[in-house]
């Protein structure tokens, strides 16, 4: 009987602990989505009070682009994900003196999961790889600056993403094992809205820098993550 009430007391006291962990988490992603969109709300406010535009290079031209990802993940009511390095393309059209449009791509090939640990004797082991696969129509509209070779812009999108999971479980206890694996892949809407930074180091060609909010919508509603991307276009 005292083994019970042990026994008991050890479980309640697992489950407070595991309660408590899930309220911090979710209290981080909270704070981390206020503080994500405090500053973008700031960044807004201060290069909104600047000196008129005064670019109108590139008017009605094409430019395409390249460069490195690295998305923090952000996943709602999921375990913690491993942050994943990617790459992003694009292709632009510069149709106003404060406006672009874009064709968007961007693709995160590295977000892991794993746990492992032992119970009574038990050894459980877990895994996840995911990959993610974002095709979006990007509006990127200009502040108004005094330069025409830093340009800072909002950029706002919504498109379709693709979500490829794969999984490997396994519980054993010597000298039996029981091994599950397999994968699942979805396809929904998505959006994403940010900021970006572009230099022009030449009049064709120009580094940029985006920080952006990407999220999923319908079946893919709990992918979520912070994408930071950095790379080059030339302008034609």
């Amino acid at each position: 009987m005292a083994e019970n009430k042990g026994g008991g007391k050890i479980t309640k006291l697992s489950l407070m602990i595991e309660k408590r962990g899930e309220y911090i988490m979710r209290k981080e992603h909270i704070m981390k989505r206020y503080f994500f969109f405090a500053a973008l709300a700031l960044m807004t406010v201060i290069f909104s009070c600047t000196s008129l535009y005064a670019g109108h290079n590139h008017l009605d031209h094409f430019y395409v682009g390249a460069g490195g990802s690295y998305a923090v993940e952000d996943f709602d009511d999921s375990p913690d994900y491993d942050n994943s390095w990617g790459v992003n393309a694009k292709i632009g059209y510069h149709t106003h003196p404060l406006l672009d449009i874009e064709l968007d791509f961007n693709y995160l090939n590295n977000f892991e999961y794993g746990e492992s640990y032992k119970v009574s004797g038990i050894h459980f082991e877990g895994e996840v790889d995911l990959e993610i696969f974002t095709f979006m129509f990007a509006l990127k509209g200009y502040f108004p600056i005094s330069t025409e070779k830093v340009k800072l812009s909002t950029v706002v999108g919504a498109g379709l993403m693709h979500a490829d999971a794969e999984y490997e479980f396994s519980i054993s206890k010597l000298p039996d094992k029981i091994s599950i694996s397999g994968s699942d892949d979805e396809i929904d809407l998505c959006g994403k809205v940010g900021l970006g930074l572009n230099f022009f180091t030449t009049q064709d060609v120009s580094l940029g820098i985006e920080g952006n909010y990407t999220f999923g919508f319908g079946d893919l509603d709990t992918i979520r993550y912070f994408n930071f991307t950095i790379g080059a276009a030339y302008h034609f």
